[in-house]
């Protein structure tokens, strides 16, 4: 093996010192700072184990209220209550267009309470609610924050008094009922009577308003058999009126009462059901006075031959 020389021996020493000098440097650095992080995270750790149960316990607890709560329906009267303690506490209820309809029925339907958060209230279901009440066309339900609710309503009026199976009801012009309690201020309405009258309400009211002059006179329509209408005076005297053109058989009566005062007279029906025919029945009374009448004209007749 040749040996090194002075000079060559100088030049290569303090590159084979320098390699292991720097690759040791890097490395203990490194695994300084690796240690450094690892008692960090140990005592990170270390300060949080003795809590672990506190907060286990304290969650498994959280866990069966949120449960309990949610079975029973209490979440949500509990947040109410956070809810309207944070201000959104229901002050008013406003309704509008509220003419025949009851404001305390309505405002029940909303199902609110003094503690009510107006967060919590659910305007569509109120809507619905509300909107099954008969009185009641059409409806809207707003929340006005932080604590207003407005209920704008379009009700239907009534139209008529619908009498079936001894029940007066008001109802609409379509027909439909409003109300089973017939109150003073209803009691001018035109009054139908019969089954299924109510389909043709607006039919049977037109027929009574079709002559002014005996429209005063006319108490009540009668649907017979579905088909046809008979007309009540407040005398009680019943005009039976023809399946087909109704209208034409009451301008006779018209025509006979202005020039012959015909439903002034004793009777109880006049009949109109046959075309360019006029029938009438007098009452009990009015029948007796006419026989009794005849009788004696009968004999004034026989004593004058004899």
């Amino acid at each position: 093996m040749r040996p090194v020389r002075g000079r060559e021996r100088y030049e290569r020493l303090p590159y084979a010192r320098e390699i292991p000098q720097d690759a040791g440097f890097h490395w203990r650095r490194t695994m300084r700072l690796l240690r450094r992080s690892v008692r960090a995270v140990d005592a990170a750790l270390s300060s949080v184990r003795p809590m672990q149960g506190t907060f286990a316990a304290l969650a498994f607890l959280g866990a069966w209220g949120a449960y309990g709560m949610a079975l029973s329906g209490a979440w949500r009267t509990t947040l109410d209550a956070l809810t309207a303690g944070m201000g959104f506490s229901v002050a008013s209820i406003e309704i509008r267009g509220l003419s025949e309809a009851d404001s305390t029925e309505i405002s029940d339907r909303i199902d609110v309470t003094q503690t009510s958060s107006l967060l919590m209230v659910d305007a569509d279901r109120a809507r619905t609610r509300i909107a099954e009440i008969p009185w009641v066309a059409d409806v809207e339900v707003k929340k006005l924050y932080p604590n207003r609710i407005v209920v704008d309503l379009t009700e239907r009026k009534p139209f008529a008094l619908w009498q079936d199976d001894g029940k007066v009801r008001v109802v609409d012009r379509n027909g439909a009922v409003m109300s089973e309690v017939l109150e003073t201020r209803n009691a001018g309405l035109p009054l139908i009577v019969g089954q299924g009258a109510n389909g043709r309400v607006e039919e049977a009211v037109a027929l009574m308003n079709a002559q002014p002059s005996l429209r005063p006179r006319i108490r009540a329509a009668v649907l017979v058999a579905e088909r046809r209408w008979n007309l009540i005076t407040v005398d009680g005297v019943e005009v039976l009126l023809p399946e087909e053109n109704p209208g034409a058989a009451l301008q006779r009566v018209a025509d006979l009462q202005a020039s012959k005062k015909l439903l002034d007279r004793d009777l109880v029906v006049v009949d109109l059901r046959v075309p360019d025919r006029l029938f009438v029945r007098l009452s009990d009374a009015a029948a007796d006075a006419r026989r009794e009448q005849m009788r004696l004209k009968t004999g004034a007749k026989k004593e004058a031959r004899g």
